[in-house]
């Protein structure tokens, strides 16, 4: 009789954010041998001495960890451990030099993006695969809803070192489109050209998407840009900096346009060119580009399949 594989999920909590899912919970949804052991919420500053401590106390031990790359040690456990690295941070600082060591103390490791391997490809020596976060396309898809004429929107904050923002700010100010801006830091303007919306569901965030033309990406650093796929998936094109997931699929012209210089002539041009063009099919480029939550799922089973072939 083969044994019954046992899973821990290693991380502080699985939400900070109240009556939310996260990507902790998909995994525990998607992958049911997945045990939760954040206990509702463990600081990192105590999380690797108690699970050690679980570990070393238990006959049930578990056959693999997933684990947050980030914000906590290296776990000395003698299982395997997979750790999820989703948050770069700048080389030579203190918090990417323990990244590294987790990971090079790990069984497998596995990169949200294409982008934050090749930030750490110098550094991490352990076999890895790049695992895109999912989008739901059941949720995100395309209504049956009248477009708002040469509309414009962007999803994200008024931050400037990551988002860009100014120059969404820049573009207002130099063309005549409408703008529709989902924020999430509580940002405000009142000009006639603009619609603010804060801290928005995500049945609400589908319908604005589906009453714009195109979604706008003016970020200098983004490891996926998942506000980007929901808008594909719902067959909204994008204008794009050549970050996240843009990097990886910018040859596919389908879901839109990577700027080919970070600059407002830039950008002026290429959002007149894509509302001007209806040959786009960013929802199948998505799909092609195995993007959805099922391919996640089935990325995500695999791994843990072969991880734990030997065990069983």
């Amino acid at each position: 009789m083969s044994k019954e594989i046992i899973g821990w999920l290693v991380n502080d909590q699985l939400t900070c954010i109240p009556n939310t899912k996260t990507f902790w919970h998909f995994l525990l949804d998607t992958l049911p041998m997945l045990e939760d052991k954040t206990n509702n919420y463990t600081p990192f500053g105590i999380l690797p001495e108690k699970i050690e401590n679980e570990f070393n106390n238990t006959k049930n031990k578990p056959d693999f960890i997933i684990r947050n790359a980030t914000y906590f040690r290296k776990l000395n456990l003698d299982t395997k451990i997979i750790s999820l690295l989703q948050d770069p941070y700048e080389e030579r600082s203190t918090t990417f030099y323990q990244q590294v060591d987790v990971c090079n103390n790990s069984y497998h490791v596995v990169y949200n993006s294409e982008y934050t391997k090749n930030k750490y490809k110098r550094y991490i020596t352990t076999p890895s695969t790049v695992i895109e976060l999912g989008t739901d396309s059941n949720l995100f898809k395309p209504l049956n809803c009248e477009k708002q004429k040469n509309t414009i929107i962007y999803v994200g904050s008024s931050d400037e070192y990551h988002k860009g923002f100014s120059l969404v700010l820049k573009l207002i100010e130099k063309t005549n489109y409408n703008f529709i801006l989902v924020m999430k830091d509580g940002f405000t303007l009142n000009h006639e050209r603009v619609r603010v919306f804060n801290r928005i569901t995500q049945e609400e965030l589908v319908k604005l998407l589906n009453i714009s033309d195109l979604l706008l990406c003016t970020s200098k650093n983004e490891t996926l840009h998942l506000a980007g796929i929901e808008a594909a998936f719902c067959n909204i094109p994008i204008v794009a900096s050549d970050v996240g997931i843009y990097n990886k699929i910018k040859n596919d012209k389908r879901w839109g346009l990577v700027v080919d210089e970070y600059t407002l002539d830039c950008y002026i041009n290429s959002i007149k060119f894509v509302l001007e063009n209806n040959f786009y099919e960013p929802r199948k480029s998505m799909f092609d580009n195995c993007l959805s939550l099922d391919d996640c799922k089935h990325k995500w089973i695999s791994l843990t399949n072969n991880v734990t072939k030997d065990n069983k």
